[in-house]
């Protein structure tokens, strides 16, 4: 006789074996298709290899970037909102093509860090649209939004006749406005920015 499996029985209907459950759970685990394990992306060698290539790159690309475009445009955005004004001017040895000129100014709004402001080429001082002159400025430094301008500059008169106008509106006008314009270097964060645009309204009392 056989079992319900076909297995041959012996006379008193018993296996001439031990049938456990344990044998057929074996065979069952053996017949189960084991399923090979995936590796989260991140602890893959390639994905790191991409990330260090990226950062290179990010680094390449944004470090110059940032030195050559956004700088300097935020340099000149500083310069074009930063206030000049002179507490103290004073003229001295006065002729037909020169004067020499005491200043005592302030500079105010001129961004949170340490800079120096270089004035590389004289300075061209307008009245209306007039050129008056130019003077050359020394360097001076900035620092929390402020610095001092102190110097002793020598005004060269490109106009005799312009600068006479003006000589009569300044002893009959309580204030007058002098428009500045000259190319401006500044030294900040250890970077040098040059060729900035200085055009600045001045007004003196």
């Amino acid at each position: 006789m056989s079992n319900a499996n076909g297995t041959p029985a012996n006379g008193d209907g018993h296996l001439p074996y031990d049938e456990r459950d344990e044998d057929y759970q074996e065979f069952e685990e053996y017949d189960e298709v084991t399923k090979p394990t995936t590796r989260p992306f991140y602890k893959r060698r390639k994905y790191w290899y991409f990330c260090a290539v990226m950062t290179v790159l990010a680094v390449a690309i944004g470090v110059p970037l940032a030195l050559f475009v956004i700088l300097p445009k935020v340099a000149q955005l500083i310069l074009n909102n930063s206030t000049m004004t002179f507490k103290a001017i004073q003229i001295t040895n006065p002729t037909n093509t020169s004067l020499q000129m005491s200043m005592d100014g302030d500079l105010g709004h001129t961004g949170p860090f340490a800079a120096t402001i270089e004035f590389p080429e004289p300075i061209k001082v307008f009245y209306g649209e007039t050129e008056l002159g130019d003077m050359s400025l020394p360097p001076t430094k900035a620092s929390g939004g402020s610095g001092k301008l102190v110097a002793e500059a020598q005004f060269n008169i490109k106009d005799q006749g312009a600068f006479g106008s003006f000589s009569a509106d300044m002893m009959n006008k309580e204030n007058f406005v002098w428009t500045l314009k000259s190319k401006v270097t500044i030294k900040a964060l250890g970077r040098t920015v040059s060729d900035l645009n200085l055009d600045k309204d001045l007004v003196l009392n």
